[in-house]
């Protein structure tokens, strides 16, 4: 509802406009005579003519004014011709009852419409009729006002002007049809008698073009003791002319395999962007329709990102940031853990913090080799609706990160070891967990510098390019910090994964 109403006064009056009290006429005369004045009519419903005296123009329209005005002047002052317009506008009383927004009495401008007076009040609540809207005048009903001419079809025929005393009475919602589904514009809509189901389309807007393919469409009606539900194409004359009741619903199908969403492709194909899916098509079909991959392409650093993994993963972090503090809280009540102050507490509330605020990116490692696709389906997974996909150029670099006195990229080098890189980088540092490090390498697998098989120590795959070095903190010098061997690997691994992610996209 609005605070204020304030009707344009610049807009040119009807010439069935209705005068009455409080409205201005400006009356000029030209000839023998050559007068002016602007009087206002009183409340007897007179207007003061120069040299002619009062004239009662009340209830007249400002067409009938001017006549009898102009009529008077010409016949009583010889060789004299007038001229009459409205100058000012009167103000008006009105009420608005019923189920109004803010049900009261108004004042509006004269020149104020039925629809103008409905946002004064805010407009009709939950409970009103929007299509049967009462103007009561002097006890009488003498016009309805239907809002979906006006919303729907753009006819202002029915929006009248209001007068003085006019009452807009708002009942109760009686009837109303629901269209859900493929429709344009699918609601809750108020009916009245005699409207059909081919009018409830015509509310929601008709039907979208999937739905026209398909062309199935179901109503379901409450009875007294049952739900019936009748099945019914467009092309149904009978049901569409069937006679809608209250609480009916239509529904309308589409096909299922024309809406699997939009999915995102960038990077090293032939034809990157956007691309409409239908449901269930297998990631190779995407990546046919862009034209494949480019020679540049490097697959083993494909980042496969999806909504709803980003989501899972947000989750879990809020999880485990909960049962950090909530194993803490323990340790100390339990007395595993003392003698902290504030300080020893800064760093640790400081790690639970970024796992509260970290934004997961929602990484999938996956294969999306074409080759492999097409021999191994059960590699070729169904893509969903905001997918993305980025299959980067060949990297040059290897990146160390974490515990090294100068953490950065350094160029690829055929047969380097983890330890040549973490030298390259500075070497480790004081606080740095030698026997921790572990790699993410650019299809987004993490993995040990080092792997137990049988009992024995084997040195991990080869390092390739776009590979990230962690080398993670040695919990050891907290030794108040009983899970700090459980944090670190955490946020390490977290912090890193969307780090390389990041680099990839770069």
């Amino acid at each position: 509802s609005p605070t204020t109403f304030t009707p344009a006064t610049d807009i040119p009056v009807p010439e069935d406009y209705i005068l009455g009290p409080g409205d201005q006429l400006s009356i000029q005369t030209f000839g023998s005579k050559s007068l002016t004045s602007k009087n206002f009519i009183s409340r007897d419903g007179n207007v003061v003519i120069p040299q002619l005296g009062p004239v009662n123009v009340v209830g007249l329209t400002l067409r009938e004014a001017k006549q009898l005005i102009e009529d008077k002047v010409s016949k009583e002052i010889m060789g004299t011709q007038a001229y009459v317009s409205i100058g000012k506008l009167r103000t008006i009383t009105i009420y608005i009852l019923g189920e109004a927004y803010q049900p009261g009495s108004y004042k509006i401008s004269s020149l104020s419409t039925i629809s103008n007076a409905l946002f004064v009040s805010g407009g009709v609540n939950e409970r009103g009729s929007v299509r049967n809207i009462q103007i009561k005048r002097d006890g009488k009903t003498v016009n309805t006002f239907d809002l979906y001419k006006l919303l729907l079809e753009g006819d202002t025929s029915l929006d009248v002007f209001m007068q003085q005393g006019d009452t807009i009475f708002i009942p109760l919602l009686e009837k109303k049809a629901r269209a859900y589904g493929s429709f344009r514009r699918p609601h809750l809509f108020e009916i009245k008698e005699k409207e059909t189901v081919r009018d409830l389309f015509y509310f929601a807007g008709g039907i979208t073009s999937e739905a026209k393919i398909d062309g199935k469409f179901e109503l379901t009606r409450l009875n007294k003791d049952s739900i019936q539900v009748k099945e019914f194409s467009s092309k149904d004359q009978s049901l569409l002319s069937l006679e809608l009741k209250d609480g009916d619903s239509v529904s309308a199908r589409s096909l299922s395999s024309l809406d699997g969403g939009v999915i995102e492709l960038r990077g090293q194909f032939k034809y990157p962007g956007y691309y409409k899916i239908r449901t269930n098509e297998k990631l190779s079909s995407v990546v046919k329709r862009a034209g494949g991959l480019t020679p540049d392409a490097f697959i083993y650093g494909a980042v496969f990102v999806r909504k709803s993994i980003a989501e899972q993963q947000k989750l879990s972090f809020e999880r485990q940031a909960d049962f950090l503090e909530q194993s803490i809280a323990d340790a100390i009540t339990g007395g595993q853990i003392g003698g902290l102050n504030a300080e020893s507490f800064g760093p640790l509330s400081g790690l639970i913090a970024k796992l509260r605020e970290m934004e997961p990116v929602g990484r999938q490692v996956i294969d999306a080799d074409p080759l492999r696709l097409k021999t191994d389906p059960k590699l070729d997974f169904s893509m969903v609706d905001n997918d993305s996909l980025y299959v980067p150029s060949r990297p040059t670099e290897v990146t160390v990160v974490g515990e090294v006195l100068n953490p950065s990229s350094l160029s690829f080098k055929s047969g380097y070891s983890i330890g040549d890189y973490v030298r390259s980088a500075g070497g480790y540092r004081d606080s740095a967990d030698d026997k921790g490090v572990f790699l993410i390498l650019p299809n987004g697998e993490s993995q040990s510098s080092s792997t137990r098989y049988l009992g024995r120590r084997q040195q991990a795959a080869s390092i390739v390019p776009g590979t990230t070095i962690v080398v993670p903190r040695d919990p050891s010098p907290f030794s108040w910090l009983v899970l700090a061997g459980t944090i670190t690997p955490i946020l390490a691994d977290s912090a890193t994964a969307i780090a390389t992610v990041e680099a990839l996209l770069d």
